[in-house]
């Protein structure tokens, strides 16, 4: 349902001209996010451990019971977990392989040898390429990447491997009705993007013939040079692999059809827009008119989406008719997957606008940019000038040579304003001034307790900390540099990443010019906080928000701050007890459920809830949000602070975006009212909710 108050309001903003007049409208029936990229789709468990060293020293000792009983744990492991992680699917099929070879009898269709050489890439040389794997994955026998960079490659290389060329994935991806469904004919000229190891690259080969081309592409190098060595060595024509970039399929050639399995969902949520226009229009500039764009991607399934990923088709069609790409054919494949095809058509632009009034709220889709932006591991990409004022930071940081220091002060005056929005560049800068700065203006910089925080943390003990991050961050110095400082901190490849995350997170939300370019003030004074409230502040990180509030409810208010991260509770923890500030308590928080000591007049989330929406799973965003209404006073508010897509002439923030009609829409499935919006800067707004639990 839809509450009528909404409507009236969102009607009122739409005619004031905050909302762009759309040309696709699409109505919004449930509370189930249109788009997800989820959470590590391949967690670890003490129980995968222990199966893994089981297997090993059976491998060693060739005691084949072990054997089997490891092969049955992963069968049961892929039949219980059967939407998350295939590797179990695969891994159990190559020791059911090795146990018992002859009931594998293969023929010499390129399916087959795509399998064949699977079994053999992890079986050959005693297992050295399983071992390899899960020695990796699962940090066994104290082992230690020589860099994140390689962590992360290899174990994506060989995760990637068993998921994509499954001897089960018919199963589950559909691929054989997919190919039935395909209008190819003998001959085409098609590209497979995001190709992988070939999987679909053979099938497709084999429905265009001895006279038809596969051009195979992928970005990622060492995929295309496993597929070129396997057609190599098998003699294969007609399978042509590329590498390709993020901007570009790089294939020049006239196409009859382009091919994207599980690959659109990270162009719509993860892509850069500039990478993604560039990769766009180079399918279309390659793509003969009326020629063939197929997606094959995720549904959503509730929580139970294939490597926890989704995109809704409508959000699919609606980019992509903004390319002149019109819909042809829709099919749900299962409970999973599904597929559309689209032609190539000039002539054709979206048009499907909802004249007559609706009970569901409408997102309202007005140009080609994606809704929802959940950015890359990194909050904004690394560039060259990035790296370079990093470095004279580093230095500076090591040796105290002011001169440094300075240079690197002028190179952020000239960033920040080019390709850095919110982001990190200017707290490194905020540093560097105040270290270099005389002592009473020092002094007057570290007069905000915040800031003084920030600043003891990033200068304690030479600056460890803060050479730490940029170290890694920006990849500066060569990996055994940067292994020998995980290796003094004690960190492994999983554990150094996931603390590196926590580092950027605090620099970025504790930045003490953060008030300057985010207009903190104006936000404050529209959120109507006053003394004596009491305030939830939802993922409140190391307390940028929290302490603000603490001043403002004063001694006869409280603010509780929920954070899951157990580095930001402790940094936190750490300030509150520094500062003496007593009207804060600081609560571990899940993904799933909200657990409050006693019912708040506000909560507060700020550059949040685009995760609820894109990677939190329906099923938990929708526990937590029911907890949420139970936590919050009848009349009470939830405030929203999120950030937004801009127009192509403003430098977006550094990294996610949301849409707003996106919070708004889903929200209202839970008994609030927008009752007040403010975009206090073009990169950020504020939406404010008052609850009406009798609406339930």
């Amino acid at each position: 349902m839809k509450l009528p108050s909404v409507l009236i309001l969102m009607s009122a903003i739409a005619g004031i001209g905050l909302f762009a007049q759309s040309n696709l409208d699409i109505e919004i029936k449930d509370q189930s996010s249109l788009v997800r990229v989820g959470m590590d789709p391949h967690p670890t468990d003490s129980t995968d451990i222990a199966l893994a060293y089981t297997l090993l020293g059976a491998i060693d000792h060739n005691h084949s019971d072990s054997i089997v009983y490891v092969r049955d744990a992963w069968r049961l492991k892929a039949l219980d977990n059967k939407t998350k992680d295939k590797a179990y699917s695969t891994l159990s099929y190559i020791l059911s392989r090795y146990l018992s070879p002859k009931q594998f009898n293969t023929t010499d269709g390129l399916f087959d040898k795509l399998t064949d050489d699977l079994y053999l890439y992890f079986t050959n040389n005693d297992f050295e390429n399983l071992k390899k794997y899960l020695t990796l994955k699962y940090e066994l026998n104290n082992y230690r990447p020589r860099s994140v960079k390689e962590f992360i490659e290899q174990r994506t290389f060989f995760e990637d491997f068993l998921m994509f060329n499954d001897p089960n994935r018919n199963s589950w991806d559909c691929t054989d009705v997919v190919m039935n469904i395909l209008p190819i004919n003998e001959g085409d000229k098609i590209a497979d993007i995001g190709c992988g190891f070939g999987y679909n690259s053979v099938r497709l080969k084999d429905k265009v013939g001895d006279t038809g081309v596969v051009y195979a592409t992928d970005t990622e190098g060492n995929y295309i040079d496993y597929l070129n060595n396997f057609l190599n060595k098998n003699y294969i024509k007609g399978i042509i692999p590329v590498k390709s970039k993020s901007n570009d399929i790089s294939v020049n050639d006239t196409l009859d059809m382009v091919f994207m399995s599980s690959l659109y969902h990270i162009i719509y949520t993860w892509s850069r827009e500039d990478e993604r226009r560039a990769f766009l229009t180079s399918i279309k500039d390659r793509l003969k008119e009326g020629g063939y764009f197929v997606i094959v991607d995720n549904i959503n399934n509730h929580g139970d989406e294939l490597n926890n990923c989704h995109v809704s088709p409508i959000l699919v069609e609606a980019q992509l008719g903004y390319w002149g790409f019109k819909p042809v054919k829709y099919q749900q494949l299962s409970d999973q997957r599904y597929i559309s095809i689209f032609a190539k058509d000039s002539t054709y632009h979206p048009n499907q606008i909802f004249d007559d009034p609706k009970v569901n709220p409408i997102l309202h889709v007005s140009n080609q940019k994606s809704v929802i932006h959940i950015g890359s591991l990194d909050s904004y990409d690394i560039t060259d000038k990035g790296i370079d004022a990093a470095q004279y930071v580093y230095d500076f940081l090591g040796n105290g040579d002011t001169s440094l220091a300075n240079i690197a002060i002028e190179k952020y005056n000239d960033l920040i304003p080019q390709e850095n929005f919110g982001g990190e560049y200017s707290a490194l800068q905020w540093l560097c001034e105040t270290m270099v700065a005389p002592e009473k203006v020092r002094n007057e910089r570290l007069s905000d307790r915040l800031s003084r925080s920030f600043y003891n943390t990033m200068t304690a003990d030479s600056c460890k900390i803060s050479r730490y991050y940029l170290l890694h961050k920006y990849k500066l110095g060569n990996d055994s540099i940067r292994m020998l400082s995980d290796s003094i901190l004690e960190m492994s490849g999983e554990v150094g990443r996931t603390h590196r995350s926590y580092l950027e997170d605090y620099i970025l939300a504790l930045n003490p010019n953060r008030s300057q370019w985010e207009n903190t003030n104006v936000l404050l004074q529209r959120l109507g906080v006053v003394e004596g409230d009491t305030i939830a502040d939802i993922g409140s990180g190391s307390g940028f928000f929290t302490d603000k509030f603490s001043t403002l409810v004063g001694n006869t208010g409280h603010v509780y701050a929920l954070e899951i991260k157990d580095e930001h509770i402790k940094s936190l923890t750490d300030f509150l007890t520094e500062e003496s500030i007593s009207n804060v308590s600081v609560i571990k928080g899940r993904e799933d459920l909200l657990e409050l000591p006693q019912p708040v007049d506000k909560m507060f989330m700020c550059s949040l809830y685009h995760i609820m929406y894109g990677v939190i799973s329906d099923r938990d965003r929708d526990t937590y949000l029911k907890s949420l209404v139970t936590q919050l006073k009848d009349g009470g508010e939830l405030i929203i602070v999120d950030n937004s897509p801009v127009d192509d002439d403003t430098l977006p923030y550094h990294g996610p975006y949301i849409s707003k009609e996106l919070i708004i829409d889903q929200l209202g499935f839970y008994g609030f009212e927008l009752v007040d919006y403010l975009q206090f800067i073009p990169q950020r707004y504020m939406l404010k909710f008052k609850l009406n639990k009798r609406a339930l």
